[in-house]
């Protein structure tokens, strides 16, 4: 017999990649560092109980993002939030923000801080595919996913041959003459505030994040010139959403049984293709996601971010405004709901 499922509220951070300043030593970590083997990832879990709840940040993003949700999820069950190797307090990988080290990443972290499964896995923006790549790869762990305003896998476009092409579309070798640099980068603007949503933030966690973007610009910045790695992070990108795109035309519901929310904001009409991503991703289950849309509020318009990645710009949109974030688990006995607003 199946268990009541447990649907548990949170509201969602914008995710906007803020450019920034000279480097600044990085603020004290409010979670731990735990050693994955040779290199320590930042991990700061709050409450008790399951299923655990990780929080998996947009690109450019960091775990203190989510400070706003965290605590009261954690109100009623355990709740993590990690940098991704390379962010924040964690120490850089040798591919970092690549799928494959991403999803591996994590796993080892999970074990190594001793935190079981059962897993529900919450991503926004470039994370719901990291989100939807774990799952892929260990099913088992994964009780639920909550795609807040997720990458598409046709989400991604690159400039190629004068003209914008799906990421997933190119061969390896077409990206990497796509991905050739084409004179010098300028260096990032220093900030000089925090911009809105982060505005939001203890004041305390506001200057944190300053210093961890600027920390995070610079370092890239100052490794422009290092020869490039084996394998680009778009290149990890390029496969996992071809992956992802195959297997979605073979089954259109390869997450079978899968509980999936699916957040948006209100997307305008002059982003139909967007929408028809978000519509596209709620019927990757046999029973179609639930679809929680979000509002214009001041916090939940649209807007491009730009971040910094192996020395190529990406332009992606994050999510912005009051969330409810649900996520269910079949193997629960309980129900809970939060509605959570940014105010």
């Amino acid at each position: 017999m199946r268990c009541l499922p447990a649907i548990i509220g949170l509201s969602m951070l914008a995710l906007t990649a803020v450019q920034g300043a000279s480097a600044s030593p990085a603020p004290k970590p409010p979670g731990r560092l735990v050693d994955i083997g040779g290199r320590r990832l930042h991990l700061n879990c709050q409450g008790k109980g399951g299923p655990t709840v990780i929080l998996e940040a947009g690109g450019g993003a960091f775990s203190i993002d989510w400070a706003l949700a965290q605590p009261r999820i954690a109100a009623f069950t355990r709740v993590c939030a990690y940098d991704r190797a390379g962010m924040a307090w964690s120490d850089p990988g040798p591919a970092d923000d690549g799928v494959e080290q991403v999803a591996s990443d994590l796993h080892s972290l999970m074990a190594k801080a001793h935190i079981a499964p059962p897993y529900v896995i919450a991503g926004q923006s470039i994370g719901g595919i990291f989100a939807r790549a774990y799952q892929r790869r260990y099913p088992a762990e994964v009780a639920g996913l909550v795609l807040v305003d997720s990458t598409h896998e046709d989400g991604v476009s690159v400039q190629f041959e004068g003209k914008p092409a799906p990421l997933r579309s190119l061969t390896a070798e077409q990206l990497r003459i796509a991905e050739a640099p084409s004179g010098p980068r300028p260096k990032p603007a220093p900030p000089t505030a925090i911009e809105e949503p982060y505005d939001r933030l203890p004041a305390s966690l506001q200057q944190a994040r300053l210093e961890l973007t600027a920390d995070y610009l610079e370092r890239g910045y100052a490794h422009r010139n290092d020869p490039p790695p084996a394998e680009s992070s778009l290149e990890s990108w390029r496969r996992e959403f071809a992956t992802l795109h195959d297997i979605a035309t073979a089954d259109p519901h390869p997450l079978g049984d899968m509980p999936l929310i699916v957040i948006t904001r209100g997307r305008r009409a002059d982003f139909p293709e967007k929408k028809r991503q978000q519509q596209d991703l709620e019927v990757r289950p046999r029973v179609h996601a639930e679809h929680r849309p979000g509002d214009d509020a001041p916090g939940g318009r649209e807007r491009g971010a730009e971040r910094e990645d192996g020395g190529r710009e990406h332009r992606h949109v994050d999510a912005g405004g009051p969330r409810d974030l649900g996520v269910v688990d079949g193997r629960a006995h309980h129900r809970a709901e939060l509605r959570l607003l940014l105010e």
